[in-house]
């Protein structure tokens, strides 16, 4: 599979890498120093990237309030907090933080609407967001603390990614939101708890035993409960080791620890050079180093449409076409084209469901041509199975290929060409490499505050400036305890907003 790797220009660039501590031997070792004692050499950038993925991941969680998987959770783990319209915040009912966490991270990650990690192939803003906000409120930690937390936690993930071996990892099944997800928010947590670096190790080691997430189980309720169980994981996780409570503490690196069981192939031998930043070649052919795996997390990419961000790019191409006159009655048929393992997580063809419409190519396209847009409204299970969708549905097939059928033979990140044949016989081709909300066409402030404004809309809710302010500028806030109390108190039904 195509690895997906971090931005090999504007942001790497102007950002190089920090340093790992050079008398790390080992991934807790490495995980270990990131949490306790390596300094961030970008804090302005990297707070503000903290703070956009903090508003976006709330806004998904907030969009999500009506889903039944939430409800269900809701229910289920904390029926007093079922009670609360706003299930994705960090309210304030009393319920344990791991429970909090869990709901909150399943309904970040409910709508597929949830930030993605191109070096991590993950959604790490739905496992972080809910588990430091769950443990900061109980805490009432300041703001800054949380995004200082934050930002360890993305590194975390990709330092994690490259000494896995993330495209085997991925094609053995794992989803790595969840596994990737536990262990590196276990740094976030620990950190967030001030936890010293043998308390630290402990923690890593109880994360890692309870890393777990099959992609089998994309397109049902149960793919955002990973994110959900995450979360709540490495609150366990960070909790517990605060207690005292112990692990193997070289849990991820040992014989029958976490890379060993999650790896494609056997990391024997490897350690040492690993350590030294030496990594063999992926899957696409690339070297990934470890030191190339730790840059600020100004490379996540927030997603312009609420589904798999293999779908986004091709997504992108019919819109551009759309906008060039093509309407969905021109269609007799459409090739999608795009990069080796850029269909993988793709696995519905035919859906039946607004959750398998998420993951189907197929459906994704034919509802953009209807509707000229991709809203949470169009995967609705009856948006699915729409008459008109499923017209267009049969019309629509996908393929793969090393080089792109139009235009530069080079390609970083991916690719999606998008070819329809018109009624008439006629063909138009489209192609798009980095899609809108990529790291490198990161959405503006207006579209950013757009989309949080449309995800409350969604869920029948509506708030006002100066709690979008608030959160835009979360590492200013002086109480975390405070704060939530006021967001969820400025979050309310549309009809009271509007009397």
């Amino acid at each position: 599979m195509h690895r997906e790797s971090p931005p090999s220009s504007s942001v790497a660039e102007m950002h190089p890498a920090p340093q790992l501590n050079s008398d790390a031997e080992g991934l807790t070792d490495q995980l270990t120093h990131v949490a306790t004692t390596w300094q961030d050499p970008h804090p302005t950038e990297t707070s503000d990237a903290a703070e956009r993925a903090f508003v976006d991941t709330l806004a998904c969680a907030i969009a999500a309030q009506g889903e039944p998987a939430v409800m269900i959770a809701s229910r289920a783990f904390a029926p007093e907090v079922s009670r609360s319209p706003i299930l994705g915040l960090p309210y304030s009912t009393g319920a344990a933080p791991q429970t909090v966490a869990l709901l909150g991270g399943l309904a970040a990650h409910a709508l597929d609407y949830d930030d993605v990690d191109d070096a991590t192939i993950s959604h790490p803003s739905a496992v972080l967001v809910p588990a430091l906000l769950a443990l900061s409120v109980v805490r009432d930690l300041p703001g800054q603390s949380v995004i200082d937390a934050y930002v360890r936690g993305v590194i975390a993930g990709r330092i994690i990614a490259a000494e896995i071996g993330i495209d085997g990892h991925y094609e053995l099944g794992w989803h790595s939101t969840s596994t990737i997800g536990t262990v590196a928010a276990a740094v976030a947590t620990s950190r967030l708890l001030g936890l010293d670096p043998t308390a630290t190790r402990h923690a890593l080691g109880v994360a890692g035993s309870l890393a777990a997430g099959s992609r089998q189980n994309f397109g049902t309720m149960t793919k955002p409960l990973h994110a959900g169980t995450a979360a709540s994981n490495a609150v366990i996780a960070a909790l517990l080791a605060d207690g005292g409570f112990t692990s193997d503490d070289s849990q991820l690196e040992s014989p029958l620890g976490f890379l060993a069981l999650h790896s494609s192939e056997s990391n024997t031998g490897k350690r040492e050079g690993a350590a030294l930043g030496e990594r063999e070649g992926t899957a696409s052919g690339g070297e990934v180093t470890i030191e190339e795996s730790v840059t600020e997390p100004i490379g996540l990419n927030i997603k312009a449409y609420p589904c798999c961000y293999y779908i986004q790019a091709a997504a992108d191409a019919v819109s551009d076409l759309i906008e060039s006159g093509l309407r969905a009655d021109d269609v007799a048929t459409i090739e999608v084209c795009v990069q080796p393992g850029g269909l993988v997580p793709l696995i519905h063809h035919r859906p039946v469901t607004g959750l398998e419409g998420k993951f189907s190519m197929e459906y994704a396209l034919a509802a953009i041509l209807l509707d000229h847009v991709l809203t949470p409204q169009s995967f609705t299970d009856d948006s699915v199975n729409r008459h008109t969708a499923q017209d267009l549905i049969p019309r629509i097939t996908s393929v793969t290929n090393d080089l792109p059928p139009i235009g530069a033979a080079e390609w970083t990140d991916g690719y999606a060409v998008v070819t329809v044949t018109t009624q008439d016989g006629q063909t138009r081709t489209q192609r798009v490499d980095r899609p809108r909300g990529h790291a490198t066409r990161p959405l503006d402030e207006h579209r950013l505050r757009a989309k949080f404004d449309n995800c409350l809309t969604f869920a029948g809710l509506t708030t006002d400036d100066q709690t979008y302010s608030a959160l835009r500028n979360l590492s200013a806030q002086s109480s975390m305890t405070t704060f939530a109390e006021a967001l969820v108190a400025a979050v309310v039904p549309a009809d009271r907003g509007q009397s």
